[in-house]
């Protein structure tokens, strides 16, 4: 049925309801009598101006929805916090909402402050990061937190100065203190705060243990300082801060070194040692079914971790040959010790080369002890690193390393603000 045929037959519908209902109808019959109901055409839809519109515009939001896209967050074009920064270095984000932030007539400690916010709002930050830096920040005395901006009077204070409404949205949106550099007992050292904290702190306190950590941090400490030197900041510490930068790239090697040689020691041929010659268990107070319970738990112990006394005789019989006529005879624990020495050896050599290793007790520079440890170790260590370890000694008079922990790097400075309730024996 064509348009024209459509409209005829609405025509006729419209005049059919005029006619009286008490007029009976004829129905159509056929030929042979049949009475046949006749059937209306089903109209799906007329093409009428209105219909045609808002097909039309049901289009054109469908297209439209297709074409929207997820809008980008605030820190989308950001560089990421650690990154390098070239000389020519240009911020995304460049709005100054205080006049001339870095002028030296401003306090060291307003300086510092603001720097900090413009480097957090220009810099795109992961978790770990940001955990990072805040946990530098608060190591050099910067209190971190909620609007704790440090600045002139906000506009609350002042309301008759003009600049105290520029101030008050600064201050909302930063998140640091610093202390006033003449405030009594605030002594400014960039250097000294990159010193302890890399050589000291940040292991000993083994809050980042990722292996990632240990390389994010100085690189993440070193932007942040040299951000400092671009902008700027601090000239009156120029020098400090540059000394500060030259501990970051040390720490940028030793760090992953310390982290690589920590997870491998004390190594295998120690741990042999500490199999062979540990005081045995005085078993003479077990029943016989305590015993079974005790061999089946160290027959557990050698299916797991796949060693035995005589794997671990094979093991230490590379240095000492007759290892049942040797003894333990003392153990030194936690022993504060620098490495002093290590033997040279061949790059080729493969990575079970057993090397020996001088380390000097810190706190009696006329003891030392030498150790032997597999080249893989070897190779990540440095002569000044230290350590804490636990050292056995064997009637042959050799020794063997038992464990050791916090190995930290060359540089290693004590923290001369640690009190006893910060000391861990």
């Amino acid at each position: 049925m064509d348009q024209l045929e459509r409209e005829e037959f609405v025509l006729n519908l419209l005049n059919e309801s005029h006619i009286d209902e008490d007029v009976p109808q004829m129905p159509h019959t056929t030929e042979d009598g049949q009475q046949v109901d006749e059937e209306i055409p089903a109209i799906n839809e007329l093409s009428t101006p209105i219909s045609l519109k808002q097909a039309n515009k049901a289009e054109e939001n469908g297209e439209k929805k297709k074409k929207k896209r997820k809008k980008k967050g605030k820190t989308a074009n950001l560089p990421e916090a650690g990154s390098e920064l070239p000389d020519d270095y240009v911020e995304k984000k460049p709005e100054d909402p205080i006049e001339d932030p870095f002028s030296s007539d401003k306090p060291l400690s307003q300086r510092v402050e603001y720097a900090i916010w413009k480097y957090r709002s220009n810099h795109k930050f992961t978790e770990s990061r940001r955990a990072i830096f805040d946990n530098y920040l608060r190591f050099g005395g910067i209190i971190t937190g909620p609007n704790m901006f440090l600045g002139r009077a906000t506009s609350a204070d002042t309301p008759d100065d003009p600049d105290a409404a520029v101030d008050f949205e600064a201050a909302k949106v930063a998140i640091d203190f610093v202390p006033d550099e003449l405030e009594e007992g605030v002594e400014v050292n960039f250097a000294e705060v990159a010193q302890v904290y890399f050589g000291n702190t940040f292991i000993r306190e083994s809050l980042f243990i990722g292996t990632q950590d240990f390389a994010d941090a100085p690189a993440l400490i070193d932007a942040f300082l040299r951000y400092l030197e671009i902008r700027n900041v601090a000239p009156e510490y120029a020098e400090d801060i540059a000394k500060a930068r030259a501990i970051c790239a040390e720490a940028k090697i030793q760090l992953p070194k310390c982290k690589r040689a920590i997870t491998l020691l004390p190594g295998q041929y120690n741990r042999a040692c500490s199999t062979l010659f540990q005081e045995k268990m005085d078993t003479s107070w077990m029943t016989s079914e305590t015993l079974t319970v005790q061999k089946r738990f160290l027959s557990f112990v050698v299916d797991t971790v796949g060693s035995n006394d005589d794997d671990s005789k094979k093991i230490v019989q590379r240095l000492i040959k007759n290892p049942d006529d040797v003894q333990l005879l003392e153990t030194e624990t936690f022993v504060f010790v620098e490495i002093a020495e290590i033997s040279p050896f061949e790059e080729s050599a493969d990575n079970e080369e057993l090397v020996q290793v001088v380390l000097r007790n810190k706190d009696e520079h006329q003891t030392t002890y030498k150790i032997h440890l597999e080249k893989e170790i070897v190779e990540s260590l440095l002569v000044g690193m230290v350590f804490r370890a636990d050292l056995c000694k064997l009637s042959n008079g050799s020794w063997y390393l038992a464990k050791a922990q916090r190995l930290m790097p060359t540089f290693y400075m004590e923290d001369t603000c640690m009190t006893e309730d910060d000391y861990d024996f």
